[in-house]
């Protein structure tokens, strides 16, 4: 059962880091425009920003 439930945690772990990183790299894509959707942008800069995951200088709300 341990082993089970290791490999499960990996299996999450993995996906989330990959989900992340995924997210800071549309986040540092300089091409997008976030006017439309600046609040849902910054909730997630924010978010990320906390966790100690930069999202390039283009999105510092400092």
């Amino acid at each position: 059962m341990q082993t089970e439930q290791e490999f499960y945690r990996c299996l999450v772990s993995d996906a989330a880091g990959r989900a992340l990183l995924r997210i800071r790299d549309i986040l540092a894509d300089d091409s997008l425009s976030d006017e439309r959707c600046f609040q849902k942008i910054e909730a997630v800069v924010t978010l990320l920003e906390e966790l100690g995951i930069s999202c390039g200088g283009r999105h510092d709300f400092g």
